[in-house]
C-alpha cells in the first residue's frame, strides 16, 4: 500500500512497480535501482552499499543500521530516498524507521568539506560518504546534512545571547533536530548541540568517532534525536 498524506510526500511500498513514469524520471538513478526489489532484495542491495565500511565507529553504526529493513521508496524533493522500518518493530515511529537518498558525488562531497575546512577529517568524510541525508522523517526535521548548498554554519542571530557561541561559531549544522535544535560539528571534530530552548551550546563529543558511536546506540531507540534525549552515557558538559 502506498502511503501519502496532506503536506507529506508518497511513499511507494515495494516492489514500488507503480511508481508513476514522471516520478521515475525524477529519481536518482541509485534509488531507481530498487523498483522491482523485494524488501529482502532492497535491503541486500542497501548492505551492498556499506560492505567496505571498515572504520569501526562506523562498523557499529552500520551494524545498528542493518537491523531495519528497507521497504520503500519515497517521491522526496530532487533524487528520492529509500525507507526502511526495523525489523520486528510494532510500529513505524520515529526512531524505528529512517530515509536515506542517494550518495554525494565524491567531487562535490569534497567541496562542501574543503567550504567548511572540514576536508582533512577522514571520520567526517567516511560518514558523509555513506550516511549524507540520513533522516528520521521528511517534514519536521530530524536529517543529517546533505545536498544544501552552501552547507548550513552556525552564525548568531540572537544578538550575542547565545552561551557558547564563540566557540563554536561557523560550525556545519550537521544534523537538525525535530525540535529546532542543531547538532553542531566544529573545525577539530568536536560534536555539541545548539539548545534553541535554552540560548546555549552544549559540548556533546570530544571527537567525531566518538560521537559517531554515540548516535549508533541512539538509533537503537525508538526515540527522536536531541539533546533532550541524548543517551544519559553521553555526559553533557556545560
Amino acid at each position: 500500500m502506498n502511503a501519502s498524506y496532506p503536506n507529506q510526500p508518497t511513499t511507494y511500498s515495494l516492489p514500488a512497480v507503480d511508481i508513476p513514469d514522471d516520478v521515475r524520471k525524477s529519481l536518482h538513478p541509485w534509488i531507481a535501482e530498487f523498483i522491482g526489489l523485494t524488501p529482502d532484495e532492497a535491503t541486500k542491495s542497501l548492505h551492498d552499499r556499506w560492505k567496505n565500511i571498515n572504520r569501526p565507529s562506523l562498523v557499529s553504526l552500520r551494524d545498528t543500521l542493518s537491523e531495519f529493513e528497507v521497504r520503500g521508496i519515497v517521491d522526496y524533493e530532487a533524487g528520492g530516498l529509500i525507507y526502511a522500518v526495523r525489523r520486528n518493530a510494532k510500529n513505524d515511529d520515529v526512531g524505528n524507521s529512517f530515509f536515506l537518498p542517494a550518495p554525494i558525488e565524491l567531487g562535490t562531497l569534497e567541496l562542501r568539506l574543503s567550504s567548511v575546512s572540514l576536508g582533512d577529517n577522514e571520520a567526517v568524510r567516511e560518514f558523509l560518504v555513506y550516511f549524507a541525508g540520513l533522516a528520521e522523517d521528511t517534514t519536521t526535521a530530524g536529517q543529517i546534512v546533505y545536498l544544501d548548498s552552501p552547507w548550513p554554519t552556525f552564525t548568531d542571530s540572537w544578538d550575542g545571547s547565545i552561551k557558547g557561541f564563540e566557540e563554536w561559531e561557523n560550525s556545519l549544522l550537521l544534523y537538525s533536530a525535530r525540535n529546532g535544535c542543531q547538532l553542531l560539528l566544529r573545525m577539530d571534530g568536536q560534536v555539541a548541540w545548539w539548545v534553541l530552548q535554552e540560548h546555549l551550546v552544549r559540548q556533546q563529543a570530544d571527537g567525531f568517532d566518538e560521537w559517531i558511536k554515540q548516535f549508533s546506540e541512539h538509533r537503537k531507540l525508538a526515540w527522536p534525536y536531541d539533546p533532550y534525549r541524548a543517551l544519559d552515557s553521553a555526559r553533557w558538559r556545560s
